[in-house]
C-alpha cells in the first residue's frame, strides 16, 4: 500500500574559513581574535506522493487504473504528487574575540564579543502538482517575482568569572547571548502561506557550576545549573487538517535545569560513569495552529535523563587487550509538538547497549562485538499529527536492536 512516499534529492556545497590570532603572554591577560566566513549553497527537490496505487485510494474515478485524470479530479490529493525544488544560498561573516584576565591566583575574568553579518536567498523556487505519469498539472504556489531573502547583523557576547577554590575544585558563573540566523521554510508544497522565513532567534544563557576532582583524582564530579531565555524560538508548524507546513517564531520560552556527571576509577582496570539531568522547558507566550500554547512543554525536552555505564579491562597480556563496556540510558516522557497532543506523547524508556573489544599487543589490529538497544525497545524519535487530514499520524520509529562485528587494522 503506497499511501505516502516522500523522496528527496539534495546537492550541497560549502566553503568555510576560520582565521585566529591567539596570544600567549606571560602576564595575566590573553586573548583570541578571529574572523569567520561561511558560504553554503543547497539545491533541494522533494516530492509528496499520495495514494499512488489503487489499494490506497488513488483510483478516484473507479476505472481500475490510477491516471493523471484521477489526480485532476481529486479534492484530497489521491493519485497526486506535490513537489517543490529550489536553490538556497546562505552567507555568514563574523569577527569575534575571546579574552581572559587573571585577577589573582584564584579569580579569572573571561569575556568576549562577536559581530555577525548573515545573508540568505532562496531563488528558483517551484511548487507543482504532478500526475502519476510525471506530467505537470498545475502550480500549487506561484513562484515569487523576487526570491525570498534576509539580511541581518547581530552583536552578541559573553562574560564569566572562574574561582579556583583549590587545585582540584573550580567554581564558575557565566552569562552569554546566542544568535541564530533567520531560516527558510523548505516544506512549501501546498499553500502560498508556506513560502515564508522565520525571524532570527536569540537566547540569553545563565549558567553556574563546578568542576571537581577527589580521592587523588580518581573521582571526577562536574555539576551545572542553567537558565535559558528564548525570544523568537524557531519552530515548524504543521496544520493537521490541510498538512500545510509553515515556519513560525514563538515569542517567548524558557528552559531551566541542572546536570551532573560522575566518573570513578576504583582501579586501573575499571571506570564507572554516571550522569543525571533535570529539565523544565516551557513556552511563555505563543500560538500555533490557532491554539494558545502558553504554558505547554517545548518539544523533545524530557524532564529527566540518566545514564550509567562502565569500562573494564578484562585482560591485558601478550595476546592483546580485552575490554568490555556497557551503558544503560533512561529518557523520561516527552512531546514532539508544542500543542502537546496527548496521543503523540512518547513515554519514558531505557536503552541498553554494550561492546566487547580486543586490541592486539602492537595496537595494529582490533575487533569489536557490539550491540545497541539490546532489549529491542520500541519508541518514537518524532511524531506529526496528520490524523484529521490524512487519517494517520506520521511517525519516525526508533532503530531496533542492532548488533554487529567491526574489525580494524592500522598501516
Amino acid at each position: 500500500m503506497a499511501l505516502l512516499e516522500i523522496p528527496y534529492v539534495d546537492r550541497a556545497s560549502q566553503v568555510a574559513q576560520d582565521l585566529r590570532i591567539t596570544s600567549d603572554f606571560a602576564g595575566p591577560f590573553n586573548f583570541i581574535l578571529g574572523g569567520y566566513y561561511n558560504r553554503e549553497k543547497v539545491f533541494n527537490a522533494s516530492t509528496f506522493k499520495i495514494a499512488q496505487d489503487v489499494a490506497s485510494g488513488g483510483d478516484v474515478d473507479g476505472d481500475g487504473f490510477v491516471t493523471d485524470a484521477d489526480c485532476a479530479a481529486t479534492t484530497a490529493g489521491e493519485a497526486c504528487q506535490f513537489g517543490n525544488r529550489f536553490d538556497q544560498i546562505k552567507k555568514s561573516f563574523a569577527i569575534y574575540t575571546d579574552a581572559s584576565f587573571e585577577l589573582n591566583d584564584r579569580f579569572k575574568l573571561k569575556g568576549g564579543l562577536r559581530f555577525t553579518r548573515d545573508t540568505g536567498s532562496q531563488p528558483n523556487f517551484i511548487a507543482e502538482q504532478i500526475g502519476p505519469s510525471g506530467a505537470v498539472l498545475g502550480v500549487t504556489i506561484p513562484t515569487p517575482a523576487t526570491p525570498l531573502s534576509y539580511k541581518i547583523s547581530n552583536l552578541s557576547g559573553k562574560i564569566g568569572l572562574d574561582f579556583q577554590a583549590t587545585p582540584d575544585n573550580l567554581l564558575y558563573v557565566t552569562y552569554s547571548r546566542g544568535f541564530r540566523a533567520p531560516s527558510f521554510n523548505a516544506q512549501a508544497f501546498f499553500d502560498p502561506s508556506e513560502l515564508n522565513v522565520a525571524a532570527a532567534e536569540k537566547v540569553d544563557s545563565f549558567e553556574i557550576g563546578s568542576k571537581n576532582k577527589f580521592a587523588d583524582r580518581t573521582i571526577t564530579l562536574n555539576m551545572a545549573g542553567f537558565y535559558y531565555k528564548y525570544r523568537n524560538q524557531q519552530f515548524i508548524n504543521v496544520d493537521p487538517v490541510t498538512a500545510a507546513q509553515t515556519l513560525l517564531n514563538i515569542p517567548k520560552s524558557r528552559i531551566w535545569g541542572g546536570e551532573a556527571e560522575l566518573t570513578a576509577r576504583p582501579s586501573d582496570a575499571i571506570t564507572l560513569r554516571g550522569s543525571l539531568g533535570f529539565l523544565n522547558a516551557k513556552i511563555q507566550q505563543g500560538t500555533v495552529s490557532g491554539v494558545n500554547v502558553t504554558g505547554n512543554k517545548l518539544t523533545n525536552a524530557p524532564s529527566l535523563t540518566a545514564n550509567a555505564g562502565f569500562d573494564a579491562t578484562l585482560y591485558d597480556g601478550n595476546i592483546g587487550k580485552f575490554t568490555a563496556s556497557g551503558d544503560l540510558a533512561y529518557t523520561s516522557s516527552q512531546f514532539f509538538d508544542v500543542v502537546n497532543t496527548p496521543r503523540l506523547e512518547q513515554g519514558g524508556y531505557a536503552l541498553l547497549s554494550g561492546h566487547l573489544d580486543w586490541t592486539s599487543e602492537s595496537g595494529q589490529y582490533s575487533l569489536t562485538i557490539w550491540g545497541k538497544n539490546l532489549t529491542n525497545k520500541f519508541y518514537f524519535t518524532s511524531r506529526v499529527d496528520l490524523l484529521a487530514g490524512f487519517g494517520f499520524d506520521y511517525n519516525h520509529r526508533s532503530t531496533p536492536r542492532t548488533y554487529g562485528i567491526t574489525a580494524g587494522a592500522k598501516f
